[in-house]
């Protein structure tokens, strides 16, 4: 694979502008002049210290969330995730999302990825996913504003929660953690 055209000269940014500001993100605008002299404006959403996303497994189930989604307004099937606090680790991160949303600590977290991209075009997020196994009930207090369900399912049910037209599995991030937990698991 070559991969030569990630290494071209970074656009040069001349100024930044904050356009709103909200509780979770800000948005940016940015004058850009690219290498070969061409200017354009671009917008982004920047802020934060980045996010998590927690794919719990105890050996037989992964344990999906039903969570409300303003954003689709909604009740989608996903994994536990949440932001990065202020002078947090992302390992320490996910282990309290686990226990606020969900009820349970991990006592073996692996890293499946670094930094992954969301909609990185307009957004300026990271996010490291988490295999967690060997879990255990504990309960953190969070800020959920009503219960998050858990949804068990086992490995055997996994292919068609990933690759059915009509799955339940909508949301893109909790579809390529959970492909990277059954590589992990090497159960596919």
């Amino acid at each position: 694979m070559d991969t030569r055209s990630l290494n071209k000269t970074l656009p040069s940014i001349g100024d930044i502008k904050r356009i709103k500001a909200s509780n979770f993100f800000n948005i940016e605008q940015l004058d850009l002049t690219f290498s070969n002299g061409h200017k354009a404006t671009y917008e982004r959403l920047y802020g934060g210290n980045g996010a998590v996303l927690a794919v719990p497994f105890d050996g037989r189930d992964f344990y999906l969330i039903s969570e409300y989604s303003c954003g689709t307004h909604s009740y989608e099937l996903g994994f536990v995730k949440g932001k990065v606090d202020k002078g947090e680790t992302s390992e320490h991160a996910v282990s309290r999302e686990l226990q606020e949303e969900i009820g349970y600590k991990s006592n073996k977290i692996t890293l499946l990825k670094k930094h992954m991209t969301v909609a990185p075009g307009m957004m300026s997020l990271l996010m490291d996913v988490y295999l967690c196994e060997e879990l255990e009930p504990h309960k953190l207090d969070g800020d959920e504003p009503e219960p998050i369900e858990i949804v068990k399912v086992g490995i055997d049910e996994v292919y068609d929660l990933i690759f059915s037209n009509t799955t339940p599995l909508r949301e893109a991030r909790s579809i390529a953690a959970l492909v990277m937990a059954m590589h992990q698991l090497r159960a596919i």
